[in-house]
């Protein structure tokens, strides 16, 4: 039967992107249902067979554990993550459970982000930081998946920027916040709503 990790998944394989929305609830750095969420979407496509077609596997290459990256913020999720993969999904074994900062300069065929604003209650530097947010989708080859729970563009407006305005040439970094919600503004049209 299709359930909404599956729309996900089929979403994501005609897109390359989909976001998985999940109810909106402050949670901050322990989500356990966002991490369960990540697990099993990992799982379903490994159960489904997902295969992926490029110039280098012109005739298809099914998904194995390694060529998923599940990346998230902070090394606590990190740690939570891969004891839930241990005792509840042992055939993901080999998939790659780390931070931003770990997987910078990896690739993997499908990555399963953790948004860094998922669950907050405050929109701190750390997690506006936009070279984690890039970092964190841009690990993928074929699908990027990010799984966050709503109410994160009211985070944004509740906490507005505010780096000072400067004259002078644009800066080469991006601003946090406004690199977050262009995220945001791309993965609306990718979003699917997990059951309340």
């Amino acid at each position: 039967m299709r359930n909404p990790t599956d729309r996900v998944i089929e979403h994501a394989a005609r897109t390359g992107w989909a976001l998985f929305e999940l109810p909106a609830r402050t949670t901050h750095h322990l989500d356990s249902e966002a991490f369960h969420a990540a697990l099993r979407i990992a799982e379903r496509l490994l159960i489904r067979g997902a295969t992926t077609t490029c110039e280098q596997d012109p005739g298809g290459h099914t998904l194995c554990p390694g060529d998923i990256a599940i990346g998230t913020t902070h090394r606590i999720q990190v740690d939570h993550l891969r004891a839930l993969l241990a005792r509840h999904y042992p055939q993901l074994h080999g998939i790659a459970v780390d931070t931003a900062n770990r997987l910078q300069g990896c690739e993997r065929r499908v990555t399963i982000v953790l948004h860094p604003l998922s669950g907050r209650g405050n929109a701190s530097a750390f997690h506006l930081d936009a070279g984690r947010l890039c970092v964190l989708t841009s690990r993928h080859r074929h699908a990027c998946i990010v799984v966050a729970r709503a109410g994160i563009y009211e985070l944004l407006d509740a906490h507005p920027s505010n780096d000072p305005v400067r004259p002078g040439p644009v800066p080469k970094t991006p601003d946090g916040w406004e690199a977050h919600y262009t995220v945001l503004a791309h993965l609306a049209e990718h979003t699917i709503h997990a059951p309340a």
